[in-house]
């Protein structure tokens, strides 16, 4: 086997954990000065990888628009603009809050919002390219009027039910359309001078969802408005 180059070598398909790989060691010169030879498990070459790094579903940000319609916790203002997931302004209507209770964060895996706007979400909408627990992140910036001040702001990640997953699919629209919800987080703007004071929060309540879930955030603004609020805000959806 000595004698053969790599090149020459039997071809295997596939790897078990305890099968050996040859690495080059560059912080062992006692071979040469490139490095010395040495022998790894495929398991311990492969550990960690991807440990903590997550996978990403969707990056993005814009600014989430509240009008007093919206306000007082009613309703889930979709992550995705009118012309398009980037347009500038998120103020989109995906539907009734099913928790009006200020600060409520839910129950991931059981608590449902009961029908979707599916014309309003389909532009917050995406897949997830793998299994994981599903995790939001959010830097939150505040609009600079005082009524903003010490509310709460909350987020949810929905994954899309059966039912509105097939309206996706076959094209045929529908109302009374289901989802689920999967991971949420709040935060409470700070008391004075907001504006100066940006904030960042990641939900920790996250449930696993599946590659090739549809899955879509929204914002849930529970203090009062007496005029259209922004809120600068960039969200991350992943698995971890």
């Amino acid at each position: 086997m000595a004698t053969k180059k790599v090149t020459q070598l039997a071809t295997a398909t596939s790897a078990a954990d305890l099968d050996l790989v040859m690495i080059v060691d560059v912080a062992d010169t006692a071979m040469s000065p490139e490095g010395t030879n040495k022998q790894i498990t495929k398991a311990n070459l492969l550990s960690g990888v991807g440990a903590g790094g997550g996978t990403s579903v969707v990056t993005g940000g814009a600014r989430v628009q509240i009008s007093t319609t919206y306000d007082n916790g009613s309703n889930c203002i979709g992550w995705g603009g009118s012309l398009g997931f980037n347009y500038y302004i998120w103020s989109a209507n995906v539907g009734t809050n099913p928790l009006p209770t200020s600060g409520d964060l839910g129950i991931p895996g059981t608590s449902r919002i009961g029908s979707v706007a599916l014309t309003a979400v389909t532009n917050c909408m995406f897949i997830a390219p793998s299994d994981g627990i599903a995790t939001t992140s959010i830097i939150q910036e505040f609009d600079g009027n005082a009524e903003v001040s010490s509310q709460v702001i909350r987020y949810m990640i929905w994954k899309a039910d059966a039912s509105l997953v097939t309206a996706l699919e076959t094209g045929t629209g529908g109302a009374g359309l289901p989802a689920t919800l999967v991971a949420s987080a709040k935060l409470t703007v700070p008391s004075a001078s907001q504006v100066m004071k940006p904030m960042t929060i990641t939900s920790t309540n996250g449930v696993a969802v599946s590659a090739g879930d549809i899955l879509f955030g929204t914002t849930v603004y529970d203090g009062t408005l007496t005029s259209n609020r922004y809120f600068p805000t960039n969200i991350s959806i992943y698995t971890i």
